[in-house]
């Protein structure tokens, strides 16, 4: 008898000890004060797995988050939220799963002591979107190393320190896109060396930015390229192993751009517009993506307002080696009066109805007027109306459909 009674109190011995994982909290929870941190083990024992959201949220009063160890996965979003004197997020570190965005920021306060993401070393997947805004301490994305998989946007903006993006090195797949907003001190993006494949687009907008460096390996985006406003961005070439695309390509007022070398080896059909302006350093762009869409485009073109090479969608087909319409099939085009006092009239026979487009430059080569028109077949017209512009010469850019036609008109009282 003493042998089973030793028994059961072994057994019954053991019982208190073992921890239960249990789903809670399907609507979420929201964290504002160290206490309720503090408390959650104790009010829910056997808490591991939240279904809902966690926000943590608390400007001025939560400094750790070791109250949280016990939880395993998050089934939607995980928001934590400018909490200034957060130093670190150890007590994250059994998360291995968050369904929904996972997102770090410090807006609207911008202030923040937070300098990596340790604490979140055994994250594997983030369902939604990564969103990293607004922090002015966060230098490295260091904590983020396991994760392999981002479902939604990745969006990094507004962080004053952080000058790569090393912590997402095994990331091999983003389901939407990247956005890499102004950070300012980021001149790469160094850390993306194994992402092969983004769902969406690409947009980038950052002063600091000179290369594009990181995305080496990127083969394929389900979505367009936007790159604007990265004044210091000097190279492309990043993109070089990039195939296929889906969407625009936009290249637009980044001063120290003078090539699109690295674009070359883009499918043309797979590239649905093209805007490439303002871009003042900008002269070489007959990559062979480029030439390819110019010749067959699949969609709307604007190419003005870079440097001579690159100033027009003439200047880089002529520069591609693409047969342009030569004047012979435009025998029927006349500019008159010219020179003009106020209004030139340019007409022309179109072929089939067409959308008419004249551009019209100054000496600088500068836009300084567009005249669009949808017109039928047959005979036609387009007129400009210079009354509010000085006397001199002016170039012009006459698109009829994908044929392109310039020359010069000059203004005289």
């Amino acid at each position: 008898m003493k042998k089973y009674i030793t028994i059961l109190v072994i057994l019954f011995g053991f019982i208190p000890l073992i921890v239960f994982s249990q789903s809670c909290f399907p609507d979420g929870i929201t964290f504002s004060t160290q206490e309720e941190i503090d408390d959650f083990q104790t009010n829910n024992p056997n808490c591991t797995e939240i279904e809902g959201f966690v926000i943590i949220s608390g400007s001025d009063e939560i400094n750790n988050l070791n109250g949280l160890n016990m939880l395993t996965s998050i089934g939607g979003k995980l928001r934590i939220y400018s909490c200034s004197i957060l130093t670190s997020l150890e007590g994250l570190e059994n998360i291995t799963s968050i369904g929904g965005d996972l997102d770090i920021y410090f807006w609207p306060s911008g202030s923040s002591i937070l300098k990596d993401l340790r604490g979140l070393d055994n994250l594997q997947t983030i369902g939604g979107e990564l969103n990293i805004q607004g922090t002015d301490s966060l230098n490295s994305l260091v904590g983020l190393e396991n994760v392999t998989t981002i479902g939604g946007l990745l969006q990094i903006s507004g962080n004053d320190a952080l000058n790569n993006l090393m912590g997402l090195d095994n990331v091999t797949s983003i389901g939407e896109g990247i956005w890499i907003g102004e950070n300012t001190v980021l001149n790469n993006l160094v850390g993306l060396e194994n992402l092969t494949t983004i769902g969406g687009n690409i947009e980038v907008y950052t002063s600091s930015m000179t290369s594009l460096a990181g995305l080496d390996n990127l083969v394929s985006i389900g979505g367009g390229i936007q790159i604007t406003y990265s004044h210091s961005l000097i190279s492309l070439s990043a993109l070089s192993n990039l195939t296929s695309m889906g969407g625009y390509l936009e290249i637009y007022d980044n001063e120290a751009l003078s090539s699109l070398s690295g674009l070359d080896n883009i499918a043309a059909e797979s590239i649905t517009d093209i805007l490439i302006s303002k871009n003042p350093s900008l002269s070489t762009c007959e990559v062979k993506s480029v030439c390819d869409y110019l010749s067959s485009p699949n969609g709307n073109t604007d190419i003005s307002d870079n440097a001579s090479g690159c100033n027009s969608q003439l200047e880089v087909k002529n520069a591609c080696g693409l047969s342009t319409e030569d004047m012979e099939q435009f025998n029927t085009l006349i500019v008159y009066p010219n020179p003009f006092s106020s209004v030139i009239t340019v007409e022309y026979i179109l072929r089939q109805p067409e959308k008419v487009s004249l551009t019209i430059y100054n000496y600088l080569g500068e836009i300084i007027d567009v005249v669009n028109e949808n017109q039928l077949q047959g005979k036609q017209q387009i007129k400009w109306d210079a009354d509010e512009f000085a006397d001199g010469i002016y170039c012009f850019l006459l698109l009829l459909g994908d044929q392109t036609v310039n020359g010069k008109m000059v203004k005289m009282r």
